[in-house]
């Protein structure tokens, strides 16, 4: 009897006799075949998995020549009934739960479900079967990426089952070392954060546990600037309170539980989903990416029942409305409500279709944060809209995804970010109709009906207080105009004054002016009332007007937030001065402040904010102390990153008048680039914008070598786009040379060599005029490695040896250092191995005399490397562990570099036979790439589940 085996590497025994199946083709047929075992596969399907990038002249005959030689392979026909049969179109392989394991996986999974009694056990055996990374000797991309992913996630779904049932039995303990894997091959999982939590709790151990939660809201905030879902929070909050665990907590409804069993064994958790009653596949990793639903979400019931309707029937539907009417909300409301149909999960994108002086996110950027959320690394998205799209789609075909596209401008930002399978939903918001859009539903959004208007407003501020005011109360719902930001708005100011009667509200309501310019339109009315009133009160409070100063001035700032010390040098005042006024704001609702520290406004608060700094007039000098202030931390950050860089801090004006936040190591240098995001390419776009052609490109000089550090080489990019404009205007020929040569750095890490070359030699014609011959061999050697790249092996010398003359007459023996450096590594690339080695030795002694740890441990790497592919595994392992010691040392241990030399140390004892100590190795190489945004959460799950895992091609690159 022929058994099969895909939950792991792909087995096939014949009565208990392995049988070996060498052919790449046959195994990728038969992967194939097993994994739709007795349905039928199509022969297109199977071409498309054996050639996907280009096949031979006739697939179809060379597909006929490889299943007769599989049918061989297995025997098939010859001592029992045909394994697999033919129809006109395709192909089936028929299998059993006692042939296959995948199917032995599923009916143990069902039987679960019918016996609740043994569900435990039989879940327990089900996840036995799995023996390791699925697939993972079958070499077919578009298998793995089209088709594995929803076994692992059929596999995540089922392990969550049981981690729940064990919770329930009070045996949280006994599964905390596989929910720890669990989490480490899906490190953005809310739910199982929130099951670790769980068990650790329920184990007597709350401090791990709240260690936990801070770990994977570390990584949310990082990866995509989300905080903790609700339930996680929660979590939190009940570890804190050390309070008891309910049975609702662990998904027990009253009827289910038993009498008397009102406390369940532990301490306390959240409430967690209920277990699932069936085997769909649920993968937890994007899930819970939406901000959480309002809790004083009012009202909207028809408009909430259509949108679902359109949903369920075309899959797409847009809400149009005028700014505060709330779209949003009632956007986060509904896919709330309609979650559990998408159990891949939800995400969410703010488009800044309408956020003032902000540019709206285009396709690409879009498409590139929903791709980087999905699990896609930043360095495998394609830089053009079309192929973004086309990988876009191709992640989500067959997948249940809900995704909310808010803020939209226009039909062509939404366009490409409609999902091709009708599995997955969207719902778009925007102000205007985007009627072009093709199978869309689309609701106009009125302002909320009178009564659904003061109920709101009850629930702000207590029905008891609406009740002693009638008459006030609905004086103040009507000059609000149904508008929910606006009623927010003035029931914050209530809040904050219990004992204001709700009639003084109103009068103030009715004295102010129209907004200017918006004619009779009682949206804009309501909506600028309601913000006048907050900002009088400003003016009135104990700090004088210098909240109400601090607000115009946030609003004069294009970036997506803010923090204190930023905010600080706008308004140029102490930081602690700086933190007590936002919070003043927070507490007017007129900033929100969604991570401690950090600040933002409303697109309308942003306009309404601008218009009074232009009445005012005190804003002049607050964008250049901002500008400033960036510039001066960019400028530390440098030379907390590498001090052979200080160049980049001379850059423009000489001196910057704002001190800056003082980063002092490279942690801090990366984590302050981390944090701020996005705001760094909108501060060189606001720099533009002002015409300081100067302040543009000392700030691109210097964020271009922080981003390019971090490996954010697309932000880069568009700085030096920004800046390209500011150093043509300037006419300066050292700020273009230094733009075209970040340009080109930046294109080059990004796999563009086609484009990055031009830019390359244009800054090396421009430093040569110049007479910068520093920064002449610099360009040359940027040229070698671009050329090596190329496969120009010949040319790259050529621009090597130049940079290399050219660094020994300057007497610059660090610079020669890097060049000897990438010498090697060209002929590594040709296996000249001895050549390698020697130029690799004289680049140590160059840097071991120079006293630089990192450029050190990352030529004894190369020369590790060099060693390993020459065949000399034992003096690799020994360089490998010389420059690991050295990066650790040095405080190097997070670095890609380190990284890329725990890979090469893995590789090195592979060759010698030591398998269990190379698997750690790559382990904890896929470890630093995953919190680096180098490879994705799947590529680090199956490095670490793989026998002999391929090189991530981040690495590849660089070899």
């Amino acid at each position: 009897m022929l058994v099969f085996r895909v939950l792991g590497p792909l087995e096939v025994e014949r009565d208990g006799t392995a049988l070996a199946i060498a052919a790449s083709k046959q195994r990728i047929v038969l992967a194939t075949l097993l994994l739709h075992a007795n349905r039928y596969v199509s022969m297109e399907r199977l071409i498309d998995r054996l050639w996907y990038d280009g096949g031979p002249y006739d697939p179809r005959s060379s597909l006929h020549t490889h299943m007769a030689r599989l049918r061989h392979t297995l025997g098939d026909g010859r001592d029992e009934p045909g394994l697999i049969e033919t129809s006109q179109g395709g192909y089936l392989l028929r299998a059993c739960p006692e042939s296959l394991d995948l199917l032995r996986f599923r009916r143990l999974v069902a039987e679960a479900t019918q016996d609740q009694g043994h569900a435990e056990g039989l879940l327990q055996e089900a996840l036995g079967l799995w023996r390791g990374a699925l697939l993972g000797d079958v070499p077919s991309d578009v298998l793995h990426r089209e088709e594995v992913p929803t076994l692992a996630a059929e596999h995540m779904s089922v392990q969550e089952r049981w981690f729940d049932l064990a919770l329930r039995s009070g045996q949280g303990a006994q599964v905390i070392g596989e929910l720890r894997a669990a989490l480490s091959a899906f490190p953005l999982s809310e739910r199982l954060c929130t099951q670790l939590m769980l068990c650790l709790y329920q184990s007597g151990r709350p401090a791990e546990a709240l260690e936990a939660y801070e770990a994977v809201r570390g990584r949310l905030r990082q990866e995509l600037g989300l905080e903790p879902s609700q339930e996680m929070r929660q979590v939190q909050a009940l570890v804190l309170h050390q309070q008891p665990i309910e049975p609702a907590h662990l998904g027990i409804t009253r009827e289910d539980a038993a009498p008397g069993s009102e406390k369940v064994k532990g301490s306390a958790v959240m409430a967690v989903a209920a277990d699932r009653s069936s085997a769909e596949p649920d993968p937890s990793p994007l899930v819970g990416r939406l901000p959480a639903d309002a809790p004083t979400f009012t009202g909207r019931t028809g408009e909430a029942k259509s949108l679902i309707s359109a949903l369920d029937q075309l899959g797409v539907a847009a809400i149009a409305g005028p700014g505060g009417v709330g779209k949003s909300a009632l956007a986060i409301h509904v896919t709330h409500r309609i979650a559990s149909r998408f159990p891949d999960g939800q995400l969410y994108v703010n488009l800044h279709g309408a956020t003032p002086d902000v540019p709206a996110l285009t396709p690409r950027e879009a498409l590139g944060r929903v791709l980087y959320a999905m699990g896609a690394p930043a360095s495998a998205i394609p830089d053009e809209v079309e192929g973004a799209a086309n990988l876009f789609r191709s992640m989500t075909r067959g997948k249940r995804l809900f995704i909310v596209l808010d803020n939209a401008r226009d039909a062509g930002q939404v366009r490409p970010l409609l999902p091709g399978d009708r599995g997955c939903g969207v719902l778009v918001t925007s102000r205007r109709m985007l009627s072009s859009l093709d199978g869309v539903r689309h609701l106009q959004l009125d302002v909320l009906p009178e009564g659904e208007a003061h109920t709101l407003l009850g629930r702000l501020l207590g029905t008891e207080r609406l009740e002693a005011e009638p008459e006030a109360s609905a004086e103040v719902v009507r000059r609000c105009g149904g508008l929910p930001l606006a009623l927010h708005i003035v029931a914050a100011r209530l809040a904050i004054r219990p004992d204001w009667p709700i009639s003084a509200m109103a009068s103030r309501l009715q004295g102010v002016e129209r907004w200017p310019g918006s004619g009779e339109k009682a949206d804009d009315q309501a909506i600028r009332a309601s913000f006048m009133v907050s900002y009088q009160d400003l003016l009135t409070c104990t700090a004088g007007g210098s909240a109400a100063r601090m607000f115009r001035l946030l609003g004069l700032f294009d970036g997506h937030d803010i923090g204190v010390r930023a905010a600080a040098a706008l308004a140029d005042v102490p930081a602690v001065q700086a933190e007590r006024l936002l919070e003043l704001l927070a507490d007017a609702q007129l900033v929100q402040t969604y991570v401690p520290g950090r600040y933002r406004m409303h697109d309308l608060l942003r306009l309404f904010a601008r218009e009074r700094a232009a009445e005012e007039r005190d804003a002049a000098d607050a964008v250049r102390r901002l500008l400033d202030f960036y510039l001066a931390t960019a400028r530390h950050a440098v030379g907390a990153l590498s001090r052979s860089q200080l160049w980049r801090a001379e850059v423009g004006p000489a001196l910057s008048p704002h001190d800056g936040i003082a980063l002092r190591t490279r942690e801090e240098a990366l984590s302050w680039t981390d944090t701020e995001g996005h705001n760094l390419v909108t501060v060189v776009r606001q720099a533009a914008g002002s015409r300081d052609d100067d302040v543009t490109v000392a700030l691109a000089a210097a964020l271009s070598y922080v981003l390019f550090t971090r490996g954010r080489w697309r932000q880069e990019l568009r700085i030096c786009e920004t800046a390209m404009e500011a150093a043509i205007r300037s006419g300066n020929p050292l700020y273009l040379a230094i733009i075209h040569q970040n340009l080109g750095t930046a294109l080059s890490a990004s796999d563009r060599m086609a484009d990055a070359v031009p830019h390359l030699e244009k800054a090396l014609r421009a430093y040569r005029q110049v007479g910068v011959p520093r920064h002449e061999a610099t360009l040359l050697d940027d040229l070698g490695s671009a050329m090596c790249r190329e496969g120009r092996y010949a040319e790259s010398i050529d621009y090597h040896r130049q940079a290399l003359r050219i660094h020994r007459q300057l007497g610059n023996r660090l610079g020669a250092g890097i060049t000897l450096t990438n010498l090697g590594l060209v002929h590594q690339r040709i296996e000249r191995f001895h050549d390698a080695s020697r130029l690799h030795n004289q680049a140590i002694a160059v840097f071991q005399a120079a006293d630089n740890s990192r450029l050190h441990a990352a030529a004894l790497g190369n020369l590790a490397e060099a060693c390993r592919l020459a065949g000399w595994p034992e003096r690799a392992t020994g360089h490998f562990e010389q420059a690991l010691d050295l990066d650790r040392r040095a405080g190097h241990g997070g670095s890609y570099g380190y990284a890329e030399r725990l890979w090469g140390l893995g590789q090195a004892l592979h060759d010698l036979g030591k398998i269990h100590d190379a698997r750690g190795y790559w382990d904890k190489a896929a470890d630093i790439l995953h919190d680096l945004g180098l490879i994705s959460a799947s590529d680090k799950h199956d490095i670490q589940t793989s026998a002999a895992p391929e090189t991530p091609e981040v690495i590849q690159r660089q070899l």
